[in-house]
């Protein structure tokens, strides 16, 4: 039952943002469309950006839900995941505060990486040099997925993920595989 009140309420808010920016969408008017409480609003999210947070996530984990490894292909179906809500992301990502999209995919694959480096080379810590190049390769990775998604980006998307997967440290390709 909470999975489809949380799937209720993400589709009302995709919904929602074909005609509202997101920035004016507020937490009464998405439960009246989804005619539903606050109050049961609250059980499941904190707030809007914990419901959008949530909603990545599902997409994240439909589109790796059969991943055995960090290849192109993974890249590529998680980008096309995310391009199928284009106009979603969009919306939610012209918000710039802390609880911004952007900075929680950010935090999200700074996560993953550190996990799976930490995991796969037995560490506790990263290194200054494996910090850097993980932070480095995220920024522009997800500077890249912006200008797709804004379609500011003239190359196809098949050559964008060879392009980011060429580019990733090898010490990352290494345990992100082994961590699928």
């Amino acid at each position: 039952m909470q999975n489809q009140t949380n799937w209720l309420i993400a589709h009302t808010l995709e919904a929602l943002l074909t005609t509202t920016p997101f920035e004016k969408v507020r937490v009464t008017t998405l439960c009246r469309a989804c005619q539903i409480s606050p109050q049961t609003f609250y059980n499941h999210f904190t707030d809007k950006y914990a419901l959008v947070a949530w909603m990545f996530r599902q997409d994240y984990i439909q589109a790796t839900n059969q991943a055995h490894s960090y290849t192109i292909s993974l890249l590529i179906q998680v980008t096309q995941q995310l391009l199928s809500h284009k106009s979603f992301y969009r919306q939610v990502y012209q918000v710039n505060s802390q609880n911004s999209i952007n900075h929680y995919i950010y935090q999200f694959n700074l996560k993953l990486a550190t996990q799976a480096v930490m995991s796969n080379y037995h560490q506790e810590h990263l290194t200054v040099e494996q910090t850097l190049a993980i932070k480095y390769h995220t920024y522009g990775t997800m500077a890249l997925f912006q200008e797709l998604l804004y379609d500011q980006l003239d190359i196809p998307l098949n050559d964008l993920c060879i392009f980011e997967y060429q580019r990733t440290p090898d010490f990352l390709k290494q345990a992100l595989s082994k961590n699928f």
